[in-house]
């Protein structure tokens, strides 16, 4: 495989007693070797419940409807969503994730030890002063001061900053091919962000791991991604590269985001905000999803959804602005 992950056709339904509601709704994209793949948007917009889906960690009422996702796997292309236990062979050793949250990500009775060794257990055979050792040596390398002391320590003890590296440490203890990262400054203050971007992007580098980054936050997507795809109501919208996307903006929901982060620094002006709510799933209009709140709405756009099309080479936009040629009208 040229890429690490190649998703296709992706759908995901919410079941409810009287109707099925589609979350996400044939989302495609591409993920290549060694590359850090940036997935932005408000909250609603699909954006966590792809990455479980790629985990294959969705629980009912959510379910994978369509589409397939095939990753370069140490035994060749696979489709993951074709696995059932073969799954947690890949799961914790080739990809892995972040989840949010970290201090409810964490078992709060089981020691530091214990929860970065379990994955060790499950995955190599290494017996246990070898496992101490590289749970030891990883902590090290995610920055934690007095590791050996941490060890020992449970979760309660710790701050959200420390909690997070040891997510991380976790993540990476397999060096999987893989890593998803879900919102993983969420809840933390800004020195702290700033010190786990750094550092997923150092041991990006000594790991030659591919990441896909999941945030709301576009100063994160600058940080750390060469790749990034805008997410609305299911659908991605736009995807370029991250200088393209903050210098040559195409869809109007992506011009609205990054005018409400440029607006923070306008002293005595009102903070910009985008106009009304990301509709919710299983009331989605006819035409654009994005129409009702786009100052920019034609006639079509209340009557025919636009299709993603490729608006210059590498560069993608769901939007009537532009023609099926690319030109913008």
């Amino acid at each position: 495989m040229e890429n690490i992950l190649e998703v296709r056709n992706l759908s995901i339904d919410l079941m409810t007693k009287n109707s099925t509601k589609k979350l996400v709704d044939n989302v495609s994209f591409d993920v290549g070797k060694k590359q850090s793949y940036g997935i932005v948007g408000e909250s609603g917009c699909g954006k966590s419940i792809t990455a479980m889906s790629i985990m294959q960690l969705l629980s009912y009422p959510l379910k994978n409807s369509g589409g397939e996702i095939f990753f370069d796997s140490e035994s060749g292309k696979v489709d993951l969503l074709s696995l059932k236990k073969e799954m947690r062979k890949l799961r914790g050793k080739e990809i892995s994730m972040i989840f949010q949250e970290p201090m409810t990500a964490l078992d709060p009775i089981f020691t530091i030890e214990q929860q970065i060794i379990e994955t060790l257990k499950f995955h190599t055979r290494l017996n246990r002063k070898e496992m101490r050792d590289m749970a030891l040596e990883m902590l090290k390398k995610a920055g934690i001061p007095r590791a050996e002391q941490i060890l020992t320590e449970y979760p309660h003890q710790l701050s959200g900053g420390m909690l997070q590296r040891i997510m991380i440490a976790i993540a990476l203890i397999c060096k999987p091919k893989l890593l998803i990262a879900d919102e993983p400054t969420t809840a933390l203050d800004v020195t702290i962000q700033a010190q786990i971007l750094d550092l997923m992007n150092e041991l990006k580098e000594s790991f030659d791991t591919s990441i896909i980054m999941i945030t709301h936050d576009l100063g994160v997507i600058a940080e750390t991604c060469e790749k990034v795809a805008v997410f609305y109501a299911g659908q991605i919208v736009e995807e370029t590269d991250v200088v393209r996307l903050f210098h040559d903006t195409a869809h109007p929901y992506t011009t609205g985001l990054l005018k409400a982060v440029t607006s923070l620094g306008d002293k005595g002006k009102t903070l910009y905000t985008i106009p009304g709510m990301v509709p919710a799933g299983g009331h989605i209009p006819t035409g654009c999803r994005f129409e009702e709140r786009c100052g920019m709405a034609k006639e079509i756009c209340r009557q025919k959804a636009p299709e993603l099309l490729e608006i210059e080479k590498g560069h993608k936009c769901r939007c009537w602005l532009y023609s099926e040629s690319g030109d913008k009208k």
